[in-house]
């Protein structure tokens, strides 16, 4: 079955947002030093997750791992991308506190999770199968990570 070309777009959507997550999470962790070495490690994360998509896209259109949108449509990725690029370049002006910080990065990874983002994967290869439970689990990992973070580095100041 051949990837459509509204799938593939959505796909791309989705690494576009990793990738500008990673790109946030830098800001963050040059604007933060106290917190530095947190915000490299979820930029890293975030980078390596765009990858991954990247290689399942692949995979996609050589008919190794299928893509059903369900309710994902590309307009509504398209707005939640206009949304991070906007908070990306407030990052960039170094409008955040640490604490708007800690929130903006929680509901970013949060609705990830709302929308099973990477449920909409699917494979009959183990490798496939593989690659999508460490995208889901990491992302989970991230809110956790983030909620630890901000409680610790809150309980400080």
């Amino acid at each position: 079955m051949e990837i459509e070309p509204f799938q593939e777009k959505i796909i791309k959507q989705l690494i576009d947002q990793e990738t500008m997550l990673s790109k946030l999470y830098t800001l963050f962790s040059e604007q933060f030093p106290e917190c530095q070495k947190f915000w490299k490690n979820l930029s890293k994360a975030e980078e390596r997750h765009a990858k991954l998509i990247e290689k399942l896209l692949e995979a996609a259109k050589k008919g190794i791992v299928f893509f059903d949108e369900g309710k994902m449509k590309s307009y509504t990725l398209a707005a939640f991308l206009t949304r991070l690029e906007s908070i990306v370049q407030k990052a960039q002006r170094c409008e955040y506190s640490l604490t708007s910080a800690f929130v903006c990065a929680m509901d970013y990874e949060s609705s990830l999770i709302e929308k099973n983002v990477f449920t909409h994967f699917d494979s009959l290869g183990e490798k496939a199968k593989t690659t999508l439970k460490i995208l889901q689990s990491e992302t989970i990992d991230h809110v956790e990570h983030i909620r630890n973070a901000q409680k610790k580095i809150l309980k400080t100041k």
